[in-house]
């Protein structure tokens, strides 16, 4: 266990100094002369090892950044480029020959070659690895006489190289896992031994395996987080219910997709006399089951958050507690953490109660069944006639709190997103489009309430806390944006006076031009991504000054956390030297969860993208509608009217094309016709690559067989 009072007295020291220090200096600085030798060594090497201070070959131990160096996680983009991701929210670009031998997700030093300017990230030069992230990969063997090499499946960044004696029986564009031996550098590449493999490249199972390995996500829980999580008690005990609300009497619902099972959040709203109305939030208690410092803490914190694959979930907490003792199942008492809001109609919060309480759910609500009593189906009034009441005061508050969310400038971005049915054998039943209907946005409006509340409650209590931020974009991003934005006819202003309503009110009117979907697009690409801080810098796309993380603790460590600091507030304010400890940890914690958010999302949109190419790989050759939703010089991207996408190769075309970049459409030279955003007409599909999960079309038109 890392001396953290003992580091941040060493860091202070070195700070107010403004030099290095040898060991003999340190110790009399902090007068730890007392202290064993042997220990103090051990711990300074082991500061050093995690890269909270150096050590050069004068023997003499300072800070980092008094090196020019800045501690961080490195994400490949390309094997050409990747950031080196850091506490502060700049971030560093690291081009490929200044990686050397880093890959995606180590922990680097990086020497500062190149302050930010002109809305440009600072440019580093990786100068340490610290820690390897993982020594497994995943990828395609490609043999090659004696000796082969594994191009890796996801963005590690570098290929490896197989010797003759380490290829076991991997055979030609089989699926491997590979351990790397060694890491190689700048001009040579890793190398490594083939550990497993997992079989054809072209199964769509193997390669979702391949993708769970390759970026390192735990499929199962270890035995003493098992063991600890099967160990918690059914029921609620007499002592659990002391110090908290008893809701039980209230009708409160859960409303989720009719697949889930780990429903962490449940609502109530009713119409005051006075006109207001009065909202409760109630949320799984999940800290009162998962102890700071506990097995199931340690395991729920390393995960970060639930993987939502397309054809299974990885939790962060066992089945036993996220679909079981936590969840809050219909009919069953539970312990939650409630969110009392007072509303009134013109959308304030004009007071708030946070509490620890016991609730029922009253009833199990699906989207399909609440969207059912929204539009008024007799049968779902009969069945649900209830709550059906409460429902529509729910609608009401929604269209409330959402009216003062646009009003705020909130932008709502409401881009079609890929749904993929998958039947019991694992093979794609229907691929369609997500449908977000009212009671999707009822229950986001409530949440995101819930959730600002929270953050205000932390803020103003001036706890140590971690916020949910967005900062604004870049300027570089703006100006690209305004490029492309004005040949649409829209604009918004320079980066210092941006604000998010100028953003939703061009998607808006985007909706009468007919490329809402190229515009939405655009907009979302120039933002930058949300992500954990402890300082409370707003968020830039909800508009909101303050907000956080409460309403899903059972499947993000952000929430969890957010719980435990409330807890703390509810007995009694905690010491300065608690909240001093939590300052500490906080900034780590943030780093670590917002890379395991990106983590999991991009597994989430791969896994759909291999079952979407799986798909379509049957359906080479048949027709469908694209419509055009961008260009690069030698494509032209489109999309089914199952919004899948796909493109057109212009290079491998008969005719001759070139992208105007003024008008943003591209030209047929040879036949003088032009293709805008927007357009749509007969493609067919010719190839569906797994290897570069690609689906290629062609104008049918322009078909050989359709040819004059």
């Amino acid at each position: 266990m890392t001396n953290e009072k003992g580091l941040r007295e060493l860091q202070d020291v070195l700070a107010s100094e403004g030099r290095g220090l040898k060991y003999t200096e340190i110790t009399e600085l902090l007068h730890w002369q007392q202290r064993p030798k042997k220990e103090i060594k051990a711990e300074l090497r082991e500061w050093v090892r995690i890269g909270e201070i150096t050590l050069n070959r004068k023997n003499k131990y300072n800070l980092p950044d008094m090196k020019g160096l800045v501690k961080g996680v490195v994400s490949m983009t390309t094997d050409r480029y990747g950031f080196v991701d850091t506490e502060d929210e700049g971030g560093v670009f690291v081009a490929g020959p200044d990686l050397g031998s880093a890959v995606d997700g180590d922990t680097v030093w990086v020497r500062i070659v190149s302050d930010a300017r002109d809305g440009m990230k600072q440019e580093g030069k990786v100068v340490r690895i610290i820690e390897r992230s993982k020594n497994t990969v995943t990828g395609v063997f490609e043999k090659n006489g004696d000796f082969g090499f594994v191009v890796p499946t996801g963005s590690f960044g570098r290929d490896i190289y197989i010797p003759a004696h380490m290829m076991r029986d991997a055979k030609d564009n089989e699926l491997v896992t590979v351990e790397i031996i060694d890491w190689g550098d700048e001009s040579r590449k890793p190398s490594g031994q083939i550990l497993r493999i997992l079989g054809d490249a072209q199964d769509t199972g193997n390669m979702i395996r391949a993708l769970i390995i390759n970026e390192g996500l735990p499929e199962t829980f270890p035995r003493e987080v098992v063991e600890e999580a099967k160990a918690i008690p059914l029921g609620i005990r007499g002592e659990e219910r002391k110090g908290r609300v008893d809701l039980t009497t209230l009708p409160i619902i859960t409303i989720d997709g009719e697949d889930a099972k780990d429903l962490d959040d449940a609502v109530y709203v009713e119409k005051l006399i006075n006109g207001n109305y009065r909202l409760f939030v109630s949320i799984a208690d999940v800290s009162w089951y998962v102890r700071e410092g506990s097995a199931l803490d340690v395991e729920a914190y390393a995960r970060g958050n639930s993987v939502y694959l397309v054809d299974r979930v990885l939790p962060m907490l066992p089945p036993e507690l996220s679909n079981g003792i936590c969840s809050l199942n219909e009919g069953e008492e539970k312990l939650t953490f409630t969110c009392r809001m007072e509303i009134t109609p013109a959308g304030e919060v004009e007071n708030y109660d946070l509490f620890r309480s016991v609730i029922r759910s009253a009833r199990r609500m699906t989207y399909t069944d609440v969207n059912r009593i929204i539009a008024g189906e007799a049968e779902a009034l009969t069945q649900y006639a209830d709550i059906a009441p409460m429902v529509s005061t729910m609608l009401a508050l929604s269209h409330i709190l959402r009216k003062k969310k646009r009003a705020n400038g909130n932008i709502d971005f409401d881009l079609p997103e890929i749904k993929v049915k998958l039947n019991e054998k694992g093979l794609v039943e229907s691929v369609g489009t997500r449908e977000r209907g009212e009671a999707e946005k009822l229950i986001e409006d409530f949440m995101v309430a819930a959730n600002e509340t929270v953050a205000e409650e932390l803020y103003y209590a001036e706890l140590p806390a971690l916020y949910r931020t967005h900062e604004k974009p870049d300027p570089e991003k703006i100006t690209a944006l305004n490029t492309v934005l004005n040949r649409f006819g829209f604009r918004v202003s320079r980066h210092d006076d941006l604000h998010p309503k100028e953003l939703q009110e061009i998607i808006d009117k985007s909706r009468e031009t007919g490329v809402s979907q190229l515009i939405h697009k655009l907009i979302l690409m120039s933002l930058k991504q949300a992500r954990y801080t402890v300082e409370n810098i707003g968020h830039f796309g909800l508009a909101s000054r303050c907000y956080t993380h409460f309403t899903s603790p059972i499947r993000r460590y952000a929430d969890l956390m957010a719980h435990r600091i409330l807890a703390s507030r509810l007995t009694r304010y905690p010491s300065a030297e608690e909240n001093a400890k939590l300052a500490g940890e906080l900034p780590g914690i943030c780093l670590h969860i917002s890379r395991t958010e990106r983590i999991a999302m991009k597994a989430e949109e791969q896994s759909v993208r291999i079952k979407v190419v799986e798909y379509m790989r049957e359906r080479v050759g048949e027709e469908f509608t694209g419509t055009i939703v961008g260009f690069s010089r030698k494509k032209i991207f489109l999309a089914t009217e199952e919004n899948i996408e796909c493109y057109w190769d212009l290079v491998a075309a008969d005719h001759f094309y070139e992208l105007d970049e003024e008008r943003y459409a591209m030209e047929d030279q040879s036949e003088g016709l032009w293709y805008n955003i927007g357009d749509k007409f007969p493609i067919t599909v010719v190839r569906a690559s797994l290897a570069e999960l690609e689906i290629e079309v062609i104008p049918t038109a322009l078909l050989p067989e359709n040819a004059e």
